[in-house]
C-alpha cells in the first residue's frame, strides 16, 4: 500500500426505498387480494339485502303513494294518489282499532313472555333431574313453522273435539263447549295466548344464558350479608342481566309487532275483524279487497314502527358497538 495515496471515503449504502424493497411487489398484491376476497364475500349478502329488503321496500313505498288496480299492478307507473292513501287507511275505523290491537297484543305478549321465560330461565338455573332434557323441550315451539304452530292451536281450541274444551268439560269447570274463534273476545285471547307460547323460548334462552353470566363471587356475598332470595334477586342479579333484559325487549317488539302467520292461520282476522293486527289487515286491504295502495301505505306505516325501534337496540349496544 502506498502510504502517500490519498484515502478514499466510502458513503455507506442507503436504503432501498420502499417500492425497491424484496417482496414488496407480492406484499401489494396479497392486500390487494384480501380486498378483492373481502368484496366478494360481501358481495352476496349485499345482493340479499338489495332484492329481499330494498327493492320490495322502494317498490311498497311507490305503491303507498299510486293509485293502483289489479290492472295496473304490473306496471311502474299509475295515476298519482299523494297523500291520499295513508288519509283514507289511517282514518278507517277497522285501521285504527288494528292499531290499537297491536299496541295492546305486543304489550301483553311481551308481558307474559318474559314472566315466564325469566321464571323458566330461573328455573333451569337450578340442579335438578333432566334439566338438559327440560330446557331442550322449551325450544319446540321454535322448530315448528307458525303456520303450523296455528292450525295446532285452531284444533286446540275448536267447538267441536277441542282439547280445551274436552278437559274443561272433564274437570266441570264449564258446561258447554265454548266457542274460542267464535267469539270475538275469545278470539284475541286465543291469538294471545298462542303468541305467547311462541316467544317463551325466546325469551327463556337469552335470559338463561344471561344469568350464567352473573359473578358467583356477587351471590355469595349478598348471601353472606343475610339478603333473602328475593333480595338477590332484584339487588344483584336483575341489574346485572339488565341489559340483555332491554335487548330482548327491543327485539321482542319487533317480531310481536308484525305478527301475521298466528293470526292468519287461527281466526284470519275475524271474526267481525277482532283479531286484524296491521300486518294481516294490509294484507286484507292488498290481495282479498285489492286496494293496493291502501295495504302498501299501512306496510309502510309498520315499516316505520318497526324501525322505531332501532336507535333504540343501537343505544342499549353502544357499549358493544365502540368495542367493535
Amino acid at each position: 500500500m502506498n502510504p502517500a495515496a490519498p484515502s478514499v471515503r466510502t458513503e455507506p449504502p442507503r436504503p432501498a426505498s420502499p417500492a425497491g424493497r424484496p417482496g414488496a411487489a407480492g406484499r401489494d398484491r396479497r392486500a390487494r387480494y384480501r380486498r378483492t376476497a373481502r368484496l366478494a364475500f360481501l358481495l352476496p349478502a349485499g345482493l340479499y339485502v338489495l332484492f329481499a329488503f330494498v327493492v320490495p321496500v322502494l317498490y311498497n313505498l311507490i305503491l303507498s303513494f299510486e293509485q293502483t288496480t289489479p290492472a295496473t299492478i304490473a306496471s311502474l307507473f299509475a295515476p298519482w294518489a299523494g297523500l291520499s292513501n295513508y288519509k283514507v287507511t289511517l282514518l278507517n275505523s277497522i285501521t285504527q282499532s288494528a292499531l290499537i290491537r297491536t299496541l295492546s297484543f305486543t304489550v301483553l305478549s311481551l308481558l307474559f313472555q318474559f314472566l315466564i321465560g325469566f321464571g323458566l330461565a330461573l328455573l333451569f338455573s337450578l340442579r335438578f333431574p333432566l334439566n338438559k332434557l327440560a330446557r331442550s323441550l322449551v325450544i319446540v315451539p321454535w322448530l315448528l313453522p307458525f303456520l303450523v304452530t296455528g292450525f295446532i292451536f285452531r284444533f286446540l281450541f275448536q267447538l267441536e273435539a277441542g282439547a280445551i274444551n274436552q278437559i274443561l268439560l272433564d274437570v266441570h269447570l264449564i258446561h258447554a263447549p265454548i266457542g274460542y274463534l267464535l267469539s270475538p273476545g275469545w278470539a284475541y285471547v286465543t291469538v294471545l295466548i298462542t303468541n305467547i307460547w311462541l316467544g317463551v323460548p325466546f325469551f327463556t334462552v337469552l335470559l338463561f344464558s344471561a344469568l350464567q353470566d352473573v359473578p358467583p363471587e356477587l351471590k355469595e356475598a349478598a348471601m353472606i350479608d343475610g339478603a333473602s332470595p328475593w333480595q338477590r334477586l332484584v339487588r344483584v342479579t336483575l341489574p346485572v342481566i339488565r341489559p340483555v333484559i332491554e335487548v330482548t325487549f327491543v327485539l321482542g317488539f319487533v317480531f310481536t309487532v308484525k305478527v301475521f302467520d298466528i293470526v292468519i292461520s287461527l281466526t284470519q282476522g275475524g271474526p267481525a275483524n277482532s283479531t286484524q293486527l296491521i300486518a294481516t289487515w294490509a294484507y286484507n286491504l292488498s290481495f282479498q279487497q285489492f286496494d293496493y295502495g291502501a295495504g302498501a301505505a299501512l306496510n309502510t306505516v309498520l315499516l316505520i314502527i318497526a324501525l322505531l325501534v332501532a336507535p333504540v337496540y343501537i343505544r342499549l349496544n353502544r357499549d358493544s358497538l365502540r368495542q367493535a
